[in-house]
């Protein structure tokens, strides 16, 4: 994502800081129509044993297993009737558990292709399934009602967006929250005004983060970017009386992200992608990286800058993902420097605007700065931890510029092109790409690394004087 100081205080005052715990085939969104989802509602024992399973199998007890894997969830929701059915496809294990994040979900109905399965909802948040072993990776049926979220924090219906960042998915659908953790999905998004368009991806192709799927519901209208080298087709959606706007943002966007591409990696996301713009309540707060199509604020789809830091997403933050939120710099100040990097080597450079996003973090006076790499990894909760904060994101871009300009700016291209594509789908730690990058040098250029890490993301105060920026 890409956020404005005025996003983080917003957030912040609307109480985010909560406690953890149609397309078509080829991916193209459009517009919904008022078909509404068939919901069972059929009703399974909460709690104890059962039978009736395939063969006659007994069915398992309800039980709590966090370690499950989550393959795919493929989702149907109607936005009218706030009913939805995931149909969540499991790894094969030898337990007969499974557990999910489900918020403030009211669960009709928990199944498999073979009837009823036990399950129980007792602990507030939290669903618990008992799965049957036999047939290979199982599938878990789950259909319930959700609630309209206006905080940041599901589904704000006002709005017409979702927003699920940073562990928010349980208020839209069962899941796990982890960032570590990735699973491909589909959506199928009925109970429309057929006069607005909705724009969600019909598919998420490759391994992706809880928060990942978004939906968007308003009059937009696109604007086709053309295609890459690599056949990516691109596009903007924009609100109305905002044509000048994305034409302005997304002026650079299709070479940006060629050079992406061509640079880092093959895109994993599907064959088209682009920004959406979405009424956040008005506001110049950035964006958020929902791959394919990510959301930009109304008010910041004029920037550039903002268009190139979601569009990095798909390699960093999603393509490769965090594996915990101590890694947040691995997401935020990889892309923060992409962007600036891509658009500079286009004619256009943001640096003078970073140093005086820099130069508010860095100046003690703010008392706003804090380490960008936490030596921890899952021991914080990112929205109430300092990390929460624009400190990684201009830490990170201005560690990786100074990296450029030591060991140079091919190698270091180089480096997150290998780590991207040797981490692609999976999740990774900061720690790892610092080592990679000081295999691009010699002895010398891998201790000045060290010494910009050190000085950029380990330690508190900035290694540069603050009243030398945004001069």
């Amino acid at each position: 994502m890409r956020r404005s100081s005025l996003w983080l205080s917003t957030l912040a005052s609307a109480g985010l800081a909560l406690s953890a715990c149609g397309g078509d085939d080829d991916g193209d969104p459009g517009t919904t129509t008022t078909t509404t989802t068939t919901t069972t509602t059929t009703t399974s024992s909460a709690g104890g044993g059962g039978s009736g399973g395939a063969g006659g199998q007994e069915l398992p007890p309800a039980g709590e297993d966090w370690t499950r894997d989550i393959l795919d969830t493929a989702l149907e929701l109607d936005m009218a009737g706030l009913t939805g059915r995931a149909t969540i496809r499991l790894a094969a294990a030898e337990s007969t558990s499974a557990s999910f994040e489900i918020g403030d979900l009211e669960i009709t109905a928990v199944r498999d292709a073979a009837g009823d399965l036990n399950y129980a909802t007792s602990t507030p948040g939290q669903l618990d399934v008992g799965v049957p072993t036999a047939g290979g990776d199982p599938t878990v049926i789950v259909d319930y009602r959700f609630k309209v979220h206006e905080n940041f924090d599901g589904w704000m219906q006002s709005h017409g967006v979702t927003f699920l960042w940073p562990y928010l998915c349980g208020n839209l659908f069962p899941c796990k929250s982890d960032p570590a953790d990735g699973l491909t999905f589909s959506l199928s998004v009925t109970g429309l005004d057929p006069a607005l368009t909705a724009v969600y991806p019909a598919t998420i192709p490759a391994d992706a983060p809880s928060y990942m799927p978004a939906i968007a519901i308003d009059q937009l209208t696109k604007i086709e970017l053309g295609a890459t080298a690599a056949g990516t087709q691109l596009g903007v959606w924009h609100l109305p009386g905002q044509e000048a706007d994305a034409i302005a943002g997304t002026t650079h966007l299709l070479e940006v992200f060629e050079l992406f591409e061509t640079t880092y990696g093959p895109y994993t996301f599907g064959p088209t992608a682009g920004t959406v713009s979405v009424n956040w309540g008005g506001g110049d707060f950035g964006g958020m990286e929902h791959h394919p199509y990510w959301h930009i604020s109304n008010d910041s789809l004029y920037s550039e800058e903002v268009n190139a830091h979601e569009a990095a997403h798909g390699w960093y933050g999603n393509g490769v993902r965090i594996a915990c939120w101590e890694d947040f710099v691995l997401s935020e100040g990889t892309v923060t420097y992409m962007a600036a990097h891509a658009l500079e080597v286009l004619g256009v450079d943001i640096w003078h605007d970073y140093e005086c996003e820099l130069q508010y973090y860095c100046d003690p006076a703010n008392d706003a700065n804090t380490i960008a790499l936490p030596d921890t990894c899952g021991q914080i909760d990112i929205l109430n931890d300092p990390l929460w904060s624009g400190v990684p994101y201009m830490k990170g871009a201005f560690f990786f510029r100074n990296v450029a300009q030591t060991i140079g700016v091919d190698a270091l291209d180089q480096a997150l092109g290998e780590f991207y594509q040797a981490n692609v789908g999976e999740a990774a730690r900061m720690a790892d790409l610092i080592e990679l990058i000081k295999t691009k040098t010699d002895a010398a250029g891998a201790a000045a690394v060290d010494g910009l890490a050190q000085s950029w993301l380990r330690t508190l105060e900035c290694p540069v004087d603050p009243a030398t920026l945004c001069l």
